[in-house]
């Protein structure tokens, strides 16, 4: 009897629990949630509020709108990759000085809009199909301030010149345009309405940062983890995992974000696997220390050229990512009582970033729950 009624008070204990729990839950999906995205420039942060404008929002609207942006990124990484010809492998055929003086010009021009001319078709092709402007792009790009999706736009260069063509959404999802000042986008989850705040990442975007801070209650870090062997575009002398690192730690220890849920994106995993067996994560340099990089890493390490479906490939793999997860994590002052969830992602995979959002809403919501009582931290 008394263990009866014991139990029936435990269980009726437990019910008002549900019961508080239910009606938070209910709450929590009635609210807006204020989710903003940080990182450097190019971690990959507007490419991925596109695919949850495709998951989740109005998809892909007006897909020629950005048509001109695809020339002009195209021809400026060319003219970039062009003049790093002059300083890594020259160009081998003699007779492309008219197509570069044409993509030259073009490069010059970039205040006004830029007409699909077949003359500016013709330069673009002749020039990658250079075989010393290919191993420069193969073998020094990182060195360079390209985009790192040119090739697939060259495969279709043609296609941009026709009049008729309208970019597709893979298109649309690899077209480079630089965030600047706040993007706002709003979207709902299963009944929970996200506002996504996106701002520039670049070095003179950041001081627009601090007029999003407040009432925010998730923050989603992006660090693009291929770019272990670049430098900033603002400045060559910079490692952009050390920025991207050093912004991390600001960001993560401001006592504005001291009870907003902290999602570490390590984005760009689909590039970091492609480039890991050309270029290696730790790198000495006696002659010039301020080209080493990442010299405390201990491997194991990826032979270069090594298959990328061996073991060794998929062990040097988990190493690096694990490598800068921790790099990261170390940087939070207060691992007491600040919690830091980390996804590896790739911003091109519509059904990765799909998995993951739907991952951090679960872990948003906790968070909330959890800094209104209402779950024991």
């Amino acid at each position: 009897m008394g263990a009866g009624g014991s139990t029936g008070l435990e269980a009726r204990r437990r019910n008002k629990e549900i019961e508080k729990q239910g009606l938070a839950d209910y709450k929590l999906e009635k609210e807006r949630i204020k989710l903003l995205l940080l990182g450097a420039g190019e971690s990959g942060k507007t490419t991925v509020l596109k695919q949850m404008k495709l998951l989740y929002g109005k998809g892909f609207e007006n897909p020629g709108a950005e048509k001109g942006a695809f020339l002009t990124n195209i021809v400026t990484s060319m003219r970039e990759l062009v003049d790093g010809t002059d300083r890594f492998v020259p160009l081998a055929d003699s007779g492309l000085k008219g197509a570069r003086n044409t993509i030259e010009q073009a490069s010059d021009s970039m205040s006004g809009e830029i007409e699909f001319t077949d003359d500016i078709k013709d330069a673009l092709i002749a020039l990658w199909n250079d075989e010393g402007l290919r191993e420069t792009w193969e073998k020094h790009r990182n060195e360079l301030q390209v985009q790192e999706h040119l090739a697939y736009f060259m495969e279709k260069l043609e296609e941009f010149f026709e009049k008729t063509y309208i970019p597709t959404e893979d298109d649309w999802l690899r077209n480079r345009i630089r965030t600047t000042g706040v993007v706002r986008e709003s979207f709902v989850l299963d009944g929970v309405e996200f506002e996504i705040w996106d701002v520039g990442g670049q070095r003179n975007e950041r001081r627009k940062w601090i007029h999003v801070f407040d009432n925010v209650q998730a923050l989603i870090f992006f660090a693009a983890i291929n770019e272990y062997d670049q430098r900033l575009f603002e400045s060559n002398d910079v490692n952009r995992i050390d920025e991207a690192l050093n912004l991390f730690e600001n960001v993560a220890n401001n006592e504005a974000f001291d009870k907003a849920g902290l999602i570490l994106f390590l984005n760009k995993s689909d590039l970091f696997a492609e480039k890991l067996n050309r270029s290696p994560i730790k790198y000495v340099d006696s002659e010039n220390p301020k080209n080493s990089r990442f010299e405390d890493f201990k491997g194991p390490y990826c032979p270069m050229g090594e298959p990328r479906d061996s073991k060794v490939w998929k062990e040097a793999h988990d190493a690096g990512i694990e490598y800068f997860e921790s790099r990261f994590v170390q940087r939070n002052h207060k691992p007491s009582t600040k919690s830091i969830y980390t996804h590896v992602t790739n911003a091109m995979d519509k059904n990765n970033i799909d998995f993951v959002f739907g991952a951090c809403k679960s872990i948003i919501l906790e968070n909330m729950l959890k800094h209104v009582g209402l779950m024991r931290g």
